[in-house]
């Protein structure tokens, strides 16, 4: 008799249980939990507060107001808040607050007369309210968004940016009736320098008179450079620790501070892969790796030797447009690379190779710049060399190829592929700054171009080149910027 009870005790547990699953598996697939890839946001207030709630509270799912440190109002219960935004966004003076929320059914209580019953599950909404005086009134409940936001935020520009979880972005502005969909039209403005070329004249300059201070050497263009959202210049020679190792020719061995100079100057991007990027060896550019990563400056072309893979482009996003940055040098000045680690410097020495580099970065980001080390020294025209792999990069998806080594300026234009994909090309920008005495040599260029993206592929709106002489007197060096 015990032994039947217990058997019947066991079925009971057992189906019980089955019942339970049964039941969780139901609400499952009716949608009774929330989903859990939602980014819990702690709420973003813009402007200043005029006679309105001191606080406005977002805390596990619920948001609340305060007023002389009462609450004044509360969200329903029922309705979980993913996130707030409390802003100006239809413009008039006032700030509304946005919320992000969800709650149970499609629709609930502004279900339309022509839909029989509403949905079961829980739904994404933005709702939006209006304080008046000790409360909020709610003058927008969308019952459908169309899509499913992982974050947003407001912008300079005065409207919602919303981001979905696929990664897709829109821009929403208020219109008397609501929130509409609006053209994202995102810009993004770029400048690069040529060769930062330190010879020993330079920093032998740098440490007697200045203190080892080389942002001397660059003073005069912090104000052009903070006018871009990105700049680049090409450092010709990489970072050595011990005086000793200070070099300008044949080998090019550059104090480690100039990299600090170049970091405080706010450049984004260093271009590291030249023909002397082999002179000392790996150990020269895992530190000026090291350095600029450490800084979260980019530097494509190199990559350290403890790395131990292959990372075809180094990217970074501004302005909601994802960039790819690539570097590579057409000669090492007969160094080999090192059989351990040939990765450590980006050649052209494998064309499948490259045009793979610059297709997976192509795939990555929205804009794709090359920088490459080639032509012929003191050369004014670009040779047969630099208009074929200028077709190639535009081939395989650059949108800007810059150019440096020559050490003069060449020129500048649109280069279409084979395959009809054109891509801006600046040939050579000459030198930044360097100590070379003919005329020619003392001449370099700021490249700079307009990048647009609405909606879809990034486009050049505008482009062209500035200026930029080394000046010398008494051995005091200097760049000067063309205005």
């Amino acid at each position: 008799m015990k032994r039947k009870r217990t058997v019947i005790c066991l079925v009971s547990a057992v189906a019980a249980c089955i019942i339970a699953a049964t039941g969780l598996f139901a609400a499952y697939r009716c949608g009774a939990f929330l989903p859990g890839w939602i980014e819990w946001g702690q709420g973003q207030v813009a402007g200043e507060c005029t006679e309105e709630p001191e606080s406005i509270q977002l805390e596990r799912g619920d948001l609340w107001a305060t007023l002389a440190g009462e609450t004044v109002w509360s969200i329903d219960s029922a309705v979980r808040v993913q996130d707030f935004l409390y802003c100006d966004i239809d413009r008039d003076g006032a700030r509304e607050l946005l919320v992000l929320c969800w709650s149970w059914g499609r629709y609930g209580e502004s279900r339309p007369f022509w839909v029989e019953r509403d949905e079961c599950g829980w739904f994404q909404h933005i709702y939006i309210y209006r304080w008046e005086g000790d409360g909020m009134r709610p003058i927008w409940m969308a019952s459908d968004i169309g899509r499913e936001v992982g974050t947003w935020y407001f912008d300079e520009t005065e409207r919602l940016v919303i981001t979905d979880r696929k990664g897709t972005v829109t821009a929403w502005d208020w219109r008397s009736w609501g929130l509409e969909n609006i053209p994202l039209v995102r810009t993004l403005t770029f400048a690069a320098l040529g060769d930062n070329l330190i010879h020993r004249q330079l920093y032998d300059y740098v440490f007697r008179r200045c203190g080892g201070d080389f942002g001397v050497l660059y003073s005069s263009l912090a104000d052009e450079l903070a006018g871009y959202d990105v700049t680049a210049i090409q450092q010709e020679g990489l970072y050595v620790e011990k005086p000793e190792q200070y070099a300008s020719y044949p080998l090019l061995g550059t104090p480690a501070q100039v990299g600090e100079a170049l970091a405080d100057a706010g450049f984004s991007v260093v271009s590291c892969a030249g023909n002397h990027s082999l002179d000392f060896g790996t150990e020269a550019i895992d530190r000026t790796v090291e350095f600029f990563k450490s800084r979260g400056i980019l530097c494509p072309g190199v990559q350290s030797s403890s790395e131990r893979e292959y990372q075809p482009y180094q990217a970074l996003e501004r302005n909601g447009i994802r960039c790819a940055f690539l570097g590579f040098t057409e000669t090492t000045n007969g160094h080999r690379l090192p059989e351990e680690a040939p990765y450590v410097l980006n050649t052209l020495d494998d064309e499948k190779m490259v045009r793979s580099a610059v297709g997976a970065a192509r795939e990555a980001a929205d804009l794709v710049v090359v920088f490459v080390h080639w032509g012929d020294e003191y050369s004014t025209e670009p040779n047969d060399s630099q208009r074929r792999w200028a077709k190639l990069f535009a081939d395989s998806g650059a949108d800007v190829v810059i150019g440096t080594h020559p050490h003069v300026l060449q020129n500048w234009e649109w280069v279409t592929g084979d395959s009809g994909r054109s891509a801006l090309v600046y040939y050579s920008l000459g030198n930044c700054i360097s100590a070379q005495t003919q005329e020619e040599c003392r001449v370099g260029g700021l490249a700079w171009f307009t990048v647009a993206l609405d909606g879809g592929a990034c486009e050049i709106v505008d482009c062209g080149m500035k200026r930029v002489e080394t000046l010398e007197e008494n051995g005091k060096y200097s760049v000067a910027l063309e205005q």
